[in-house]
């Protein structure tokens, strides 16, 4: 009696939970002798293409389902409609939740794993790392051992995820391994047309943020020729956009346009604003390695105005933010500057946030129990080898706390050196010589047994040393010891032995020094500067570029330059507190 009660109250929520969803939705005349199986391919044809439709089709199925009981079809039904609304940027996290609810239970070949996927992907699209990888790992313990799709897309899913944390190296297997499994499905009856082009896609897509793009062209090639044979164009648009995005980067601007621009209007009728922006960050790359900078910066606004379309931030269109700040610093605009400081520094708190935790979380949920498996099964094969697997897993553990706690402590560090910099008097950051290297100097102009310079040589250079420090002329760019030493009247040999001489170390050494110790004494006193971008600063101070500026800042202080900037705006925040 107890078992029978159950078994009605179970159905009875069921169909009361099932009657919630697609409130006020009438499938269309057209559309009603259509069977399932015509309405899931309708479904197929037109997803990613024209997701409005995708998601008629998707409501069409699961009202149809409704009305016939078809609990199979019902799920079906949820599991669309959430993906056609999570592609068409809308929330698509109610039906994602409704089918997980109502296939807890259950245990066939897709259920309830499926659920948790599509719940996965809904967030992955919202840039939810942490909570679509919690998802995925749901989804492959359901699917081990029953549903090898499944198991297999679910690689292919957490290969997402690393392309998002920077992870590309190992991410690129996961991709391969999938799209071998759906090419060898090929060759079956239960060949899969559309996972299949997805996974060409996968692959191409992982190529080229390897900056293999070559390799991700090959891809592109393959997957446009399966595209039209098959006639399945759901990637067609996205193998186009890749195209474009390799053609950029082996500098061929003209053909990478002509590809990304003749894609636009296919994503806007789709809604990706994740995808246009990208495309237009892209265009505006193009324009701006063109020396089209009003070009460029029209289309980095365009990018700018979707990437936080829904609070969220897209992390390969960072830079341009540094293009506009520095565009603007140039216009006098300070406005519109600040505008675009105060979105870098949000877009950064958002990628530090997202890589950190997952990379972490990565290592932790996804490889660990890979690398469980795999131990399992060494161990079953060989038997006795147990103790030489529990090494290995071992030392994998270890190596891998050991990374964390080596990228903690070098952290630690750099706030710590960043600390002392701050604490260090004006007078101890500025270039000179010690007294030990005074004594060194006059024992080298007076007993050397070869003296590298003549004393009254080595004497006049010194006084245009001097001079050069004195000037601030080591801010220029692009100093050599060949431009200095004509400047200084001099030849390049003479030079670099008098540095030599003089300051105890080389040239490279010497012009180091001067600009790093010069600019950590200007970050302390002008708050001003602080708001530059670490690219604005690095030019202001003669360096070509951020990576060489921050490499020398580091070798010279300990820290780097945005540490101390940062520590520096916290004394300032607690004074004025």
């Amino acid at each position: 009696m107890q078992k029978k009660t159950f078994i009605f109250i179970f159905f009875l929520w069921q169909n009361l939970f099932f009657s919630q969803s697609v409130k006020g939705f009438h499938i269309p005349d057209s559309l009603k002798e259509k069977s399932f199986e015509q309405l899931v391919n309708d479904y197929n044809r037109v997803l990613r293409i024209d997701n409005e439709n995708a998601e008629l089709y998707a409501n069409s199925i699961l009202s149809k389902a409704k009305k016939e009981n078809n609990n199979d079809q019902i799920y079906d039904g949820y599991y669309k409609l959430a993906h056609a609304k999570g592609l068409n940027s809308e929330n698509g996290h109610p039906y994602a939740d409704s089918l997980i609810k109502i296939t807890q239970n259950v245990n066939t070949k897709e259920y309830p794993a499926k659920a948790y996927i599509i719940k996965g992907i809904l967030l992955n699209n919202e840039f939810k790392y942490k909570d679509a990888l919690n998802q995925y790992i749901k989804a492959q313990s359901l699917s081990k051992d029953k549903n090898l799709d499944q198991f297999y897309y679910v690689k292919k899913l957490v290969g997402i995820l690393k392309t998002a944390t920077d992870e590309n190296d190992e991410a690129l297997p996961l991709f391969l391994e999938y799209y071998q499994y759906e090419k060898k499905k090929m060759q079956t009856n239960d060949k899969d047309i559309k996972s299949y082009i997805g996974s060409i896609f996968s692959v191409s897509n992982s190529y080229s943020k390897n900056k293999k793009y070559l390799e991700s062209k090959l891809y592109n090639k393959i997957g446009l020729a399966e595209c039209k044979k098959y006639n399945d164009y759901s990637q067609y648009v996205y193998f186009i956009m890749s195209e474009g995005i390799a053609e950029y980067y082996l500098k061929n601007y003209a053909t990478a346009y002509k590809h990304l621009i003749g894609i636009e209007k296919d994503l806007l009728k789709n809604k990706n604003y994740a995808n246009l922006s990208i495309l237009y960050y892209y265009l505006g790359k193009i324009n701006y390695k063109l020396n089209k900078e009003n070009e460029a910066i029209q289309y980095f606004i365009k990018s700018d105005s979707l990437s936080f379309k829904s609070n969220d931030f897209v992390p390969i269109v960072r830079d341009q933010y540094e293009i506009l700040i520095d565009y603007y610093k140039k216009k006098g605009d300070e406005k519109k500057q600040l505008k675009f400081i105060n979105k870098l520094f949000y877009a950064d708190s958002i990628i530090n946030n997202s890589k950190q935790y997952l990379s972490k979380e990565i290592y932790k949920k996804y490889d660990t129990p890979i690398l469980l498996e795999k131990k399992e099964k060494i161990i079953s094969d060989l038997n006795n080898k147990n103790s030489i697997l529990y090494w290995i897993l071992g030392v994998g553990i270890l190596i891998i706390f050991s990374l964390i706690y080596v990228y903690k402590k070098r952290i630690k560090e750099y706030q710590k050196q960043a600390d002392l910099l701050i604490k260090k008097s004006t007078s101890s950051l500025t270039l000179s010589t010690s007294s030990t290297e005074i004594k060194k100097l006059k024992v080298s102009l007076e007993e050397k047994t070869k003296g590298l310079l003549p004393d009254d040589k080595l004497q006049d250079l010194k006084t245009k040393l001097e001079q050069f420090e004195k000037s601030k002329r080591f801010l220029r760019k692009n100093i050599t010891t060949d431009n200095l030493a004509k400047d200084l009247g001099t030849n390049r040999d003479y030079l670099s032995k008098s540095v030599n001489e003089l300051k105890g170390k080389n040239f490279s050494q010497y012009l180091n020094e001067l600009r790093i110790n010069y600019i950590v004494q200007e970050l302390k006193d002008n708050e001003k500067l602080r708001k530059h971008t670490i690219l604005s600063i690095a030019n202001d101070i003669g360096y070509n570029n951020s990576e060489s500026f921050a490499n020398a800042f580091k070798k010279i202080t300990g820290t780097l330059p945005s540490y101390y900037i940062k520590l520096l705006q916290e004394q300032v925040e607690k004074q004025n507190d």
